[in-house]
């Protein structure tokens, strides 16, 4: 009896922008309209497109990844374009890897689903450790 492959589906990738106080780093979703334009200006663009967002507060520098306030002074915000996230220990929210490494984790995954081979171990650069155990749970160690 062949064993049936879950199918590949790449991940749909979300847009978020870092807020720093103090201490405390976290990362915050765009709206999914903003996130949308993001989307589009990344993939259809050639050049340094700038989007506005937040009710045109904001404007995103895609390829500087980049978020800039309009009508006030504040410091650039970092942008990115997450497909990956993790939870440490002390968090309380998810965080989103750098797209980089999002990108290698999920061509780590995309193998190991299509070739339906998994309990891989994937020690990075970084320093840490992902453990695909199944399609549906993967551990950082």
């Amino acid at each position: 009896m062949e064993s049936a492959h879950t199918p590949y589906q790449e991940v749909q990738p979300h847009w978020f922008f870092c807020r720093r106080a103090d201490d405390n780093t976290s990362w915050l979703p765009f709206s999914r309209e903003d996130s949308d334009k993001l989307e589009n200006a990344f993939t259809n663009s050639k050049n340094d497109t700038v989007v506005a967002v937040e009710g045109q507060r904001y404007d995103v520098h895609v390829k500087e990844r980049k978020r800039y306030a309009v009508y006030w002074e504040q410091a650039p915000s970092e942008v990115r374009r997450c497909t990956w996230f993790y939870k440490g220990d002390k968090d309380t929210r998810f965080m989103p890897y750098p797209e980089d490494f999002s990108k290698d984790l999920e061509e780590a995954y995309r193998k190991s689903v299509t070739s339906d081979e998994w309990k891989k171990k994937l020690d990075f650069p970084t320093g840490e450790t992902v453990i695909l155990h199944n399609p549906k749970n993967l551990f950082k160690l």
